[in-house]
């Protein structure tokens, strides 16, 4: 039985507010591929050479940067504004800047590429393929993550991914390709052409992502970055899972997967079978505040995108409990999280700053 402590109604109004809203899509996005950012039955997955052409201009960079990548990917508004926001402040240095930083709400993952110019102007820059690369993670981790072990096996044969002086490259049990700076604290980041350091590129339909500098030759270095802190996340390349190293300090908002989806709908039944009365009537009462909250303060379009929004949520939760599909719900998870902070950065230049989009209105869960 779960304790009857504060930490129940903790995890219900989580739910309230945000799981609870998990069957609502945002808006649909199309990509190079022909692959949809739309939540659907069956989403369209990307094929390996689709895959290999979205990371082959960051296959051999370390692997702590290339996982700060893909996290910071499935997030492209935040990037875009990281973007913007440092080329606006590129005065800012030292501490200055770090206390700047602690200022926004980006996501960790985006914080960090402050520190690495080189990635972030690469997502800045190309957000087509920030996006598209998010989607592709969101959806086909463990794919994703084999096509760069395809890619560094490639470089490896081709003779242009080995040791130096700026990086390690080394063979773990499983026989992928781990990619280390000799010093944790000093980063190395390459510049190369993927059209050179691959080999012959095999997929003429798909040749590698225009996100590099085609000026870029041979692998080569510039000056090591600093990097302190910044660098926290690791590829789990067997399950295509990324390891955070999360701390009170710099709680760290991850990437929503099929695996979470049963996680969350485990605490859901737990609160189900053992929350209290008064639990729930806290819950209830905190949902009520949001609604008003919102009806008060929302302009009309806000409360139309609202109604659109609880409706496509409603059908997509029967369609759910008819169908329930993991990979499906977990799209579905990450369209509203995208909408979510899409209306957040909306509300904070002049819009509602109530309860969050929609109040306490939207709700259900799947199954």
């Amino acid at each position: 039985m779960m304790a009857k402590s504060k930490k129940p109604i903790c995890i219900a109004v989580s739910i309230a507010a945000t799981l609870l809203l998990g069957a609502c899509a945002g808006g649909q996005s199309s990509n190079d591929f022909g692959n949809s950012a739309t939540v659907s039955a069956s989403p369209q997955m990307l094929s390996n050479a689709q895959l290999e052409s979205l990371v082959s201009p960051i296959a051999l960079y370390p692997d702590s940067l290339l996982s700060i990548m893909l996290l910071a990917s499935t997030y492209p508004l935040e990037v875009a504004e990281a973007y913007n926001w440092r080329s606006s402040n590129a005065s800012l240095q030292g501490s200055a800047l770090t206390n700047a930083l602690n200022a926004q709400s980006w996501n960790d993952s985006v914080k960090s590429l402050i520190s690495f110019p080189q990635a972030l102007t690469m997502m800045g820059k190309q957000l087509q393929w920030t996006q598209n690369l998010g989607n592709a993670y969101k959806l086909q981790p463990a794919d994703t993550m084999k096509a760069v072990q395809t890619l560094r096996k490639k470089a490896q044969t081709a003779g242009t991914l080995k040791s130096n002086a700026q990086m390690t490259v080394s063979t773990d049990a499983s026989g992928n390709i781990i990619i280390a700076p000799p010093n944790t604290q000093i980063v190395y980041v390459p510049t190369y052409n993927p059209t050179q350091v691959y080999g012959p590129w095999p997929y003429p339909d798909y040749p590698p992502y225009p996100a590099y500098d085609p000026a870029w030759g041979a692998m080569s270095f510039g000056v090591g970055l600093a990097v302190g802190g910044a660098l926290w996340a690791t590829p789990a390349w067997s399950s295509g899972t990324i390891n955070v190293n999360n701390n009170e300090q710099r709680p760290n908002r991850g990437l929503i997967g099929p695996s979470s989806i049963a996680n969350q709908q485990r605490l859901l039944n737990d609160w189900k079978n053992n929350a209290t009365p008064q639990e729930r009537q806290d819950v209830r009462n905190a949902a009520q505040r949001a609604d008003s909250a919102f009806e008060k303060n929302a302009t009309a379009q806000e409360k139309a995108q609202a109604s659109r929004l609880d409706q496509e949520g409603r059908s997509a939760i029967a369609a759910d409990r008819a169908n329930p599909n993991a990979t499906r719900e977990a799209a579905q998870e990450n369209a509203m999280r995208e909408q979510a902070r899409f209306d957040e950065n909306r509300d904070r230049f002049g819009g509602f700053r109530g309860g969050g989009f929609g109040g306490g209105r939207m709700g259900g869960f799947r199954r």
